[in-house]
């Protein structure tokens, strides 16, 4: 091991105590600028009021704004922002408030069968069959060739154990595109209840 003179560790001293403090100094800066954007950005997003477009995405980066107005206070009557607002509630599972939001977008557009479609199967989520099948129904009849309704209705047929009924609406969902994905799904519930 080499042998050092006194003021050799005195240099190897200071160096070393220099070393630590710029370290620190440039750590302590760092985190402090950083407490000083995330400060700043605050008080805007809490300004911010809940708005019908935000999403489930939205939401997870603006934390402030997960509590999405009901139909109730919803402050627009644009049937495609009701729609996805609704269709959020859906995929929360909270069903009662897409139903909600739904049978509002059809109070707006009685015409939008994709609506018919997602209110169905709320309904039929939340055990209200019969009216799910009403719902999905009116959508049908609105426009037959609308292809995932007729998936829809033939999966809820199928549950409520009408087989023959489920098959005829899974046959029409084939026979409007049996090789896009609705298709493909037709075929493969199709084949489960023959």
């Amino acid at each position: 091991m080499p042998k050092f003179s006194l003021l050799t560790w005195a240099v190897i001293v200071v160096a070393q105590i220099t070393y630590g403090l710029l370290v620190f100094a440039i750590t302590r800066s760092y985190y402090q600028d950083g407490q000083v954007a995330v400060d700043q950005s605050l008080p805007a997003a809490r300004d911010v009021s809940p708005h019908p477009q935000v999403g489930a995405f939205d939401a997870t980066l603006q934390p402030e704004m997960k509590v999405q107005p009901s139909a109730e206070v919803l402050p627009t009557d644009d049937p495609a922002l009701i729609a996805r607002l609704a269709d959020d509630y859906f995929m929360q599972k909270d069903y009662p408030q897409a139903i909600e939001l739904y049978e509002r977008v059809l109070q707006i557009d009685p015409d939008d069968v994709e609506t018919y479609n997602d209110l169905g199967l709320s309904l039929f989520y939340t055990g209200q069959s019969g009216r799910a099948l009403q719902a999905l129904q009116t959508g049908a009849a609105k426009q037959p060739d609308f292809q995932r309704i007729q998936l829809t209705l033939g999966f809820v047929q199928t549950q409520l154990g009408d087989k023959e009924a489920a098959a005829a609406a899974f046959r029409k969902a084939i026979e409007l595109g049996a090789d896009n994905r609705v298709g493909l799904e037709a075929k493969r519930m199709l084949s489960e209840i023959e």
